[in-house]
Protein backbone atom coordinates (compact mmCIF):
# COMPACT_ATOMS: atom_id res chain seq x y z
CA UNK A 1 0.00 0.00 0.00
CA UNK A 2 1.38 3.36 -0.51
CA UNK A 3 0.46 6.41 1.90
CA UNK A 4 0.66 10.01 1.62
CA UNK A 5 1.26 11.85 4.04
CA UNK A 6 0.42 15.97 3.73
CA UNK A 7 2.43 17.86 6.19
CA UNK A 8 3.55 21.29 7.12
CA UNK A 9 7.38 21.07 7.94
CA UNK A 10 9.95 18.52 7.85
CA UNK A 11 11.02 18.94 11.23
CA UNK A 12 7.08 18.32 12.80
CA UNK A 13 7.01 15.55 10.43
CA UNK A 14 10.20 14.26 12.01
CA UNK A 15 9.24 14.90 15.59
CA UNK A 16 5.93 14.23 15.59
CA UNK A 17 5.31 11.05 13.35
CA UNK A 18 8.45 9.67 11.88
CA UNK A 19 7.14 6.70 14.47
CA UNK A 20 3.46 6.43 12.86
CA UNK A 21 5.62 6.28 9.53
CA UNK A 22 8.59 3.70 10.66
CA UNK A 23 5.42 1.62 11.56
CA UNK A 24 4.04 1.55 8.41
CA UNK A 25 7.34 0.70 6.59
CA UNK A 26 8.03 -2.31 8.94
CA UNK A 27 4.12 -3.11 7.68
CA UNK A 28 5.79 -2.91 4.03
CA UNK A 29 4.40 0.05 2.72
CA UNK A 30 5.39 2.59 0.65
CA UNK A 31 5.67 6.31 2.23
CA UNK A 32 5.26 9.74 0.44
CA UNK A 33 5.59 12.91 2.22
CA UNK A 34 4.93 16.23 1.03
CA UNK A 35 6.10 19.22 3.33
CA UNK A 36 7.78 22.27 3.32
CA UNK A 37 11.40 21.53 3.81
CA UNK A 38 12.94 23.63 6.79
CA UNK A 39 15.62 21.16 8.25
CA UNK A 40 17.95 19.34 5.34
CA UNK A 41 19.37 17.08 8.29
CA UNK A 42 15.91 16.07 8.74
CA UNK A 43 14.74 15.65 5.63
CA UNK A 44 17.91 13.76 4.71
CA UNK A 45 16.61 11.17 7.59
CA UNK A 46 13.12 10.75 6.28
CA UNK A 47 14.96 10.14 2.71
CA UNK A 48 16.50 7.29 3.77
CA UNK A 49 13.17 5.38 4.10
CA UNK A 50 10.70 7.81 2.66
CA UNK A 51 9.86 9.86 -0.80
CA UNK A 52 9.76 13.38 0.02
CA UNK A 53 8.39 16.01 -1.95
CA UNK A 54 9.12 19.60 -1.26
CA UNK A 55 5.38 21.66 -1.34
CA UNK A 56 6.00 25.28 0.49
CA UNK A 57 3.70 25.93 2.96
CA UNK A 58 2.53 29.10 4.58
CA UNK A 59 0.26 28.08 7.70
CA UNK A 60 -1.27 31.69 7.86
CA UNK A 61 -1.21 32.39 4.27
CA UNK A 62 -4.47 34.63 3.29
CA UNK A 63 -4.28 34.85 -0.61
CA UNK A 64 -6.67 32.81 -2.43
CA UNK A 65 -4.62 32.08 -5.02
CA UNK A 66 -1.83 30.68 -2.86
CA UNK A 67 -4.40 28.78 -1.29
CA UNK A 68 -5.98 27.31 -4.47
CA UNK A 69 -2.51 26.81 -6.11
CA UNK A 70 -1.67 24.26 -2.58
CA UNK A 71 -5.24 22.42 -3.68
CA UNK A 72 -4.19 21.99 -7.12
CA UNK A 73 -0.48 20.85 -5.87
CA UNK A 74 -1.99 18.00 -3.62
CA UNK A 75 -4.69 17.41 -6.29
CA UNK A 76 -1.81 16.43 -8.70
CA UNK A 77 0.15 14.40 -6.42
CA UNK A 78 -2.47 12.05 -6.04
CA UNK A 79 -2.94 11.91 -9.48
CA UNK A 80 0.79 11.43 -10.12
CA UNK A 81 2.21 9.34 -6.91
CA UNK A 82 -1.60 7.59 -6.58
CA UNK A 83 -1.82 6.76 -3.21
CA UNK A 84 -3.38 3.88 -1.65
CA UNK A 85 -4.29 6.16 1.44
CA UNK A 86 -3.87 9.73 2.50
CA UNK A 87 -2.93 10.86 5.97
CA UNK A 88 -2.86 14.95 6.60
CA UNK A 89 -1.79 16.99 10.08
CA UNK A 90 -3.38 20.41 10.97
CA UNK A 91 -6.35 22.41 9.30
CA UNK A 92 -5.35 23.44 5.88
CA UNK A 93 -3.86 20.05 5.19
CA UNK A 94 -6.99 18.47 6.31
CA UNK A 95 -9.44 20.84 4.46
CA UNK A 96 -7.02 20.69 1.16
CA UNK A 97 -6.33 17.53 1.04
CA UNK A 98 -9.13 16.28 1.94
CA UNK A 99 -10.83 18.16 -0.99
CA UNK A 100 -8.65 16.58 -3.65
CA UNK A 101 -8.73 12.77 -1.39
CA UNK A 102 -12.35 13.11 -1.66
CA UNK A 103 -12.73 14.41 -5.46
CA UNK A 104 -10.46 11.02 -6.07
CA UNK A 105 -11.91 8.71 -3.99
CA UNK A 106 -8.83 7.97 -2.19
CA UNK A 107 -9.34 6.88 1.73
CA UNK A 108 -8.51 10.01 3.87
CA UNK A 109 -7.59 10.14 7.31
CA UNK A 110 -6.83 13.72 8.71
CA UNK A 111 -5.85 14.18 12.77
CA UNK A 112 -7.21 17.39 14.78
CA UNK A 113 -4.61 18.98 15.91
CA UNK A 114 -6.29 22.15 17.34
CA UNK A 115 -9.45 24.37 15.96
CA UNK A 116 -6.43 27.38 15.27
CA UNK A 117 -9.21 30.48 13.73
CA UNK A 118 -12.49 27.32 13.74
CA UNK A 119 -12.95 28.64 17.11
CA UNK A 120 -13.08 32.47 16.64
CA UNK A 121 -16.39 33.49 15.60
CA UNK A 122 -16.88 36.08 12.39
CA UNK A 123 -16.57 35.35 9.07
CA UNK A 124 -13.57 32.99 8.71
CA UNK A 125 -15.20 30.54 11.10
CA UNK A 126 -18.38 30.62 8.95
CA UNK A 127 -16.30 29.89 5.98
CA UNK A 128 -14.03 27.23 8.26
CA UNK A 129 -17.50 25.52 9.38
CA UNK A 130 -18.97 25.21 5.43
CA UNK A 131 -15.40 23.55 4.58
CA UNK A 132 -15.35 21.34 7.66
CA UNK A 133 -18.98 19.98 6.79
CA UNK A 134 -18.09 19.35 3.41
CA UNK A 135 -14.61 17.61 4.00
CA UNK A 136 -14.80 15.84 7.21
CA UNK A 137 -18.05 13.17 6.52
CA UNK A 138 -16.48 11.93 3.83
CA UNK A 139 -13.31 11.25 6.09
CA UNK A 140 -12.82 7.26 6.27
CA UNK A 141 -11.48 8.37 9.99
CA UNK A 142 -10.50 11.17 12.15
CA UNK A 143 -8.47 10.84 14.64
CA UNK A 144 -9.16 13.48 17.22
CA UNK A 145 -6.30 14.44 20.17
CA UNK A 146 -8.63 15.91 22.97
CA UNK A 147 -13.05 15.32 23.57
CA UNK A 148 -13.72 19.11 23.45
CA UNK A 149 -12.53 19.05 19.66
CA UNK A 150 -15.05 16.40 19.31
CA UNK A 151 -17.72 18.24 20.96
CA UNK A 152 -17.15 21.17 18.61
CA UNK A 153 -17.61 18.96 15.83
CA UNK A 154 -20.91 17.40 17.22
CA UNK A 155 -22.09 20.88 18.62
CA UNK A 156 -21.37 22.51 15.26
CA UNK A 157 -23.20 20.00 12.50
CA UNK A 158 -19.85 19.17 11.39
CA UNK A 159 -20.89 15.10 10.69
CA UNK A 160 -18.23 12.26 11.21
CA UNK A 161 -18.52 8.65 9.52
CA UNK A 162 -15.70 7.57 12.35
CA UNK A 163 -13.27 8.82 14.78
CA UNK A 164 -11.05 8.00 17.31
CA UNK A 165 -9.52 9.56 20.05
CA UNK A 166 -5.97 9.60 20.37
CA UNK A 167 -3.33 11.15 23.01
CA UNK A 168 -2.57 13.97 20.67
CA UNK A 169 0.58 12.93 19.17
CA UNK A 170 2.01 11.41 22.16
CA UNK A 171 5.69 11.40 23.46
CA UNK A 172 8.76 9.25 22.62
CA UNK A 173 9.41 8.14 26.50
CA UNK A 174 12.72 6.34 25.39
CA UNK A 175 13.43 9.84 23.50
CA UNK A 176 12.45 11.80 26.46
CA UNK A 177 13.56 9.84 29.12
CA UNK A 178 13.03 10.67 32.94
CA UNK A 179 16.21 13.16 34.13
CA UNK A 180 16.46 13.55 37.78
CA UNK A 181 15.23 17.10 39.27
CA UNK A 182 17.85 20.16 39.12
CA UNK A 183 18.88 20.29 42.63
CA UNK A 184 18.05 23.16 44.89
CA UNK A 185 21.90 24.29 45.21
CA UNK A 186 21.39 26.08 41.62
CA UNK A 187 19.58 28.80 40.92
CA UNK A 188 15.78 28.06 39.62
CA UNK A 189 15.25 28.33 35.93
CA UNK A 190 12.53 28.54 33.98
CA UNK A 191 11.20 28.18 30.06
CA UNK A 192 8.71 28.78 27.43
CA UNK A 193 9.27 26.54 24.58
CA UNK A 194 6.86 26.89 21.25
CA UNK A 195 6.28 29.34 18.47
CA UNK A 196 6.79 32.68 20.17
CA UNK A 197 3.32 34.09 19.13
CA UNK A 198 1.05 36.21 21.27
CA UNK A 199 -2.46 33.14 21.29
CA UNK A 200 0.39 31.14 23.22
CA UNK A 201 0.68 33.33 26.15
CA UNK A 202 4.43 34.78 25.41
CA UNK A 203 3.50 38.68 26.18
CA UNK A 204 2.19 37.22 29.56
CA UNK A 205 5.69 35.34 30.12
CA UNK A 206 7.55 38.16 28.82
CA UNK A 207 5.83 40.37 31.19
CA UNK A 208 6.74 38.44 34.77
CA UNK A 209 10.32 37.81 33.33
CA UNK A 210 10.78 41.68 33.17
CA UNK A 211 9.43 41.82 37.08
CA UNK A 212 11.44 38.43 38.20
CA UNK A 213 14.69 38.03 36.32
CA UNK A 214 16.86 38.93 39.26
CA UNK A 215 15.51 35.20 41.06
CA UNK A 216 14.54 33.28 38.03
CA UNK A 217 16.46 32.43 34.75
CA UNK A 218 13.81 32.68 32.01
CA UNK A 219 14.77 30.74 28.76
CA UNK A 220 12.67 31.14 25.55
CA UNK A 221 12.68 28.70 22.49
CA UNK A 222 10.60 28.98 19.20
CA UNK A 223 10.05 30.63 16.13
CA UNK A 224 9.65 33.84 16.94
CA UNK A 225 6.45 36.03 15.36
CA UNK A 226 7.73 39.46 13.73
CA UNK A 227 5.45 41.03 15.89
CA UNK A 228 7.67 39.91 19.04
CA UNK A 229 11.34 39.62 17.40
CA UNK A 230 12.54 43.00 18.58
CA UNK A 231 11.38 42.59 22.19
CA UNK A 232 12.42 38.72 22.08
CA UNK A 233 16.20 40.42 21.04
CA UNK A 234 15.98 43.18 23.72
CA UNK A 235 14.76 41.44 26.51
CA UNK A 236 17.99 39.04 25.29
CA UNK A 237 20.40 41.65 25.38
CA UNK A 238 19.73 42.64 28.40
CA UNK A 239 19.95 39.45 29.70
CA UNK A 240 16.37 39.22 31.06
CA UNK A 241 15.64 36.18 29.02
CA UNK A 242 17.79 34.08 27.31
CA UNK A 243 16.55 33.32 23.98
CA UNK A 244 17.63 30.21 22.17
CA UNK A 245 15.90 30.33 18.96
CA UNK A 246 14.46 27.70 17.29
CA UNK A 247 16.02 24.47 19.06
CA UNK A 248 15.94 21.36 17.17
CA UNK A 249 16.58 18.90 20.34
CA UNK A 250 14.64 20.48 23.55
CA UNK A 251 16.26 17.91 25.71
CA UNK A 252 19.46 19.61 27.30
CA UNK A 253 16.82 22.71 27.72
CA UNK A 254 14.02 21.12 29.50
CA UNK A 255 16.75 19.29 31.63
CA UNK A 256 18.05 22.01 33.39
CA UNK A 257 14.92 23.96 33.97
CA UNK A 258 12.68 23.39 37.29
CA UNK A 259 9.30 23.90 35.77
CA UNK A 260 7.99 24.58 31.97
CA UNK A 261 5.72 27.85 31.75
CA UNK A 262 3.18 27.82 28.48
CA UNK A 263 0.29 30.35 29.13
CA UNK A 264 -1.15 29.33 25.97
CA UNK A 265 -5.25 30.26 24.98
CA UNK A 266 -4.51 29.12 21.62
CA UNK A 267 -6.91 26.26 20.94
CA UNK A 268 -4.30 23.13 21.37
CA UNK A 269 -5.23 19.70 20.14
CA UNK A 270 -3.03 18.12 22.78
CA UNK A 271 -0.17 20.16 24.06
CA UNK A 272 3.63 18.06 22.55
CA UNK A 273 5.64 20.40 24.98
CA UNK A 274 3.61 19.39 27.95
CA UNK A 275 4.13 16.06 27.32
CA UNK A 276 7.74 16.72 26.45
CA UNK A 277 8.58 18.25 29.88
CA UNK A 278 6.40 16.05 31.42
CA UNK A 279 8.28 12.81 30.59
CA UNK A 280 11.31 14.43 31.39
CA UNK A 281 10.13 15.12 34.74
CA UNK A 282 9.59 18.42 34.68
CA UNK A 283 6.19 19.96 36.37
CA UNK A 284 4.84 22.95 34.21
CA UNK A 285 2.60 25.79 34.84
CA UNK A 286 -0.18 25.90 32.07
CA UNK A 287 -3.45 27.17 31.13
CA UNK A 288 -6.72 25.20 31.96
CA UNK A 289 -7.90 24.61 28.50
CA UNK A 290 -8.31 21.86 26.62
CA UNK A 291 -5.05 19.96 25.60
CA UNK A 292 -2.98 21.36 28.48
CA UNK A 293 -5.75 20.11 30.86
CA UNK A 294 -5.39 16.74 29.77
CA UNK A 295 -1.99 16.30 30.65
CA UNK A 296 -1.93 18.59 33.93
CA UNK A 297 -3.28 18.13 36.95
CA UNK A 298 -3.57 21.30 39.10
CA UNK A 299 -1.60 20.39 42.22
CA UNK A 300 -0.42 17.39 41.03
CA UNK A 301 1.89 17.74 38.46
CA UNK A 302 1.46 21.12 37.92
CA UNK A 303 -0.42 24.53 38.14
CA UNK A 304 -2.97 26.45 36.02
CA UNK A 305 -2.85 29.79 35.77
CA UNK A 306 -5.26 32.43 33.72
CA UNK A 307 -4.95 33.01 30.35
CA UNK A 308 -3.84 36.86 29.42
CA UNK A 309 -3.52 37.56 32.64
CA UNK A 310 0.20 38.22 33.68
CA UNK A 311 -0.20 39.33 37.80
CA UNK A 312 -2.08 35.92 37.70
CA UNK A 313 0.86 34.04 36.20
CA UNK A 314 3.32 36.20 38.50
CA UNK A 315 1.23 34.63 41.54
CA UNK A 316 1.17 31.21 39.94
CA UNK A 317 4.91 31.07 39.41
CA UNK A 318 5.73 32.64 43.18
CA UNK A 319 3.33 30.03 44.92
CA UNK A 320 5.46 26.97 42.74
CA UNK A 321 8.71 28.37 43.53
CA UNK A 322 7.83 29.05 47.28
CA UNK A 323 6.55 25.28 47.31
CA UNK A 324 9.10 22.47 49.25
CA UNK A 325 11.99 22.10 47.20
CA UNK A 326 10.59 17.88 47.72
CA UNK A 327 7.13 18.84 46.99
CA UNK A 328 8.13 20.76 43.48
CA UNK A 329 10.50 17.14 42.06
CA UNK A 330 7.49 15.05 43.32
CA UNK A 331 5.36 16.99 40.83
CA UNK A 332 8.07 16.10 37.91
CA UNK A 333 7.66 12.64 39.37
CA UNK A 334 3.99 12.40 39.03
CA UNK A 335 4.24 14.25 35.01
CA UNK A 336 6.29 11.50 34.39
CA UNK A 337 3.86 8.92 35.93
CA UNK A 338 1.31 10.25 34.24
CA UNK A 339 2.51 10.75 30.69
CA UNK A 340 3.68 7.14 30.60
CA UNK A 341 0.25 6.01 31.48
CA UNK A 342 -1.73 7.87 29.19
CA UNK A 343 0.31 9.43 26.27
CA UNK A 344 3.22 7.04 24.93
CA UNK A 345 3.32 7.52 21.66
CA UNK A 346 3.16 3.96 20.50
CA UNK A 347 -0.96 4.48 21.79
CA UNK A 348 -1.18 6.75 18.76
CA UNK A 349 1.02 4.60 16.35
CA UNK A 350 -1.62 1.66 16.87
CA UNK A 351 -4.58 3.71 16.27
CA UNK A 352 -3.22 4.52 12.89
CA UNK A 353 -2.20 1.05 12.23
CA UNK A 354 -5.48 -0.40 13.61
CA UNK A 355 -7.02 2.17 11.28
CA UNK A 356 -5.64 2.64 8.27
CA UNK A 357 -5.03 -0.89 7.71
CA UNK A 358 -9.10 -1.82 7.40
CA UNK A 359 -9.13 -0.03 3.77
CA UNK A 360 -7.90 -3.41 2.60
CA UNK A 361 -9.85 -5.25 4.03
Amino acid sequence: MKILILSNLVSYTYNFRKEIIDAFIEKGHEIVIACDNDSPEKRSELEKTCTLIEVPFNGKGRNIKEELSLIRTYSSLMDTQKPDAVLSFTIKMNLYGGFAACRKKIPFFPMITGLGELENPGKLQKMLLLMHKYVMPKADCIFFQNQANIEFFNNHGIKVKKSVLVPGSGVNLDKFTFREYPSEDLPAEVAFIGRVTEAKGIAEYLDVAEQFSALVVFHVAGLCDEKFRSRIEDLHNRGVIVYHGNLEDTRPLLERISCLILPTYHPEGMSNVLLEAGATGRPAICTDRPGCSDIVRNGVNGLFCLPRDPDNLMSVLESFLSMDYEKRREMGIEARKIVEKGFDRQIVVDAYLKEVGTIND
